[in-house]
């Protein structure tokens, strides 16, 4: 365990960071306080509005396994373990946590712009909007540059095509966690370039 910290410090901590605010939520917090933290740390309209960075950081940490389900939310800790893991080993820690803030942030602000644009036909300033699915469709994103040329195309198409398949649709616009989702990919995907860009210039490769 000591060595995972060590070689990688960032995606163990968040993790670690993750579960243990999980742990807190569900066997020490009272219900309406755990309800409380994801409502406070959601990054509605709302809270966006009102505290907006520590929504926007927050958010991140916070689990909603029966909003968004058991699977679902344990295959974005496990990707954020082996993709953000893969990227902190290849670019550095400090260069892991910016591409995974910028992935982070720019998904959650391009699904609330697509939010506040009316698109959807009910009211979400509100909603529960929580997790580490942007983080993971980040991660996923950014280590596309390192996979052998021939794979990048058909690993950008997956990543991109699992949450529009899997999501509700409203005409011609899917749900907002789709929108968040593919967004962070795309962060991810330029992030993730130009870190390893700037990390592979500073040895000499």
């Amino acid at each position: 365990m000591r060595d995972r910290f060590h070689r990688n410090p960032v995606t163990a901590g968040y993790l670690s960071a993750v579960a243990g605010l999980a742990l807190l939520m569900r066997f020490v917090f009272a219900d309406g306080m755990s309800a409380q933290v994801r409502e406070s740390l959601s990054t509605n309209a709302d809270n966006l509005a009102d505290h907006p960075v520590n929504a926007l950081l927050g958010s991140a940490f916070v689990l909603d396994p029966v909003g968004d389900g058991l699977v679902t939310t344990g295959l974005a800790l496990v990707v954020v373990a082996v993709c953000l893991g893969v990227l902190e080993r290849e670019v550095g820690p400090w260069r892991a946590v910016a591409v995974a803030l910028f992935g982070h942030v720019g998904a959650t602000l391009v699904t609330a712009l697509v939010i506040s644009s009316g698109v959807y036909p009910f009211d979400l300033t509100d909603v529960i909007d929580v997790g580490a699915g942007y983080v993971a469709f980040t991660a996923a994103g950014a280590i596309t540059v390192l996979a052998p040329a021939v794979l990048r195309a058909p690993w950008l198409a997956l990543l991109v095509a699992y949450p529009l398949m899997s999501a509700e649709w409203f005409g011609a616009v899917p749900e907002f966690a789709a929108v968040g989702h593919v967004a962070a990919v795309l962060f991810g995907l330029c992030g993730g370039g130009f870190a390893v860009s700037r990390a592979y210039a500073a040895v000499g490769r």
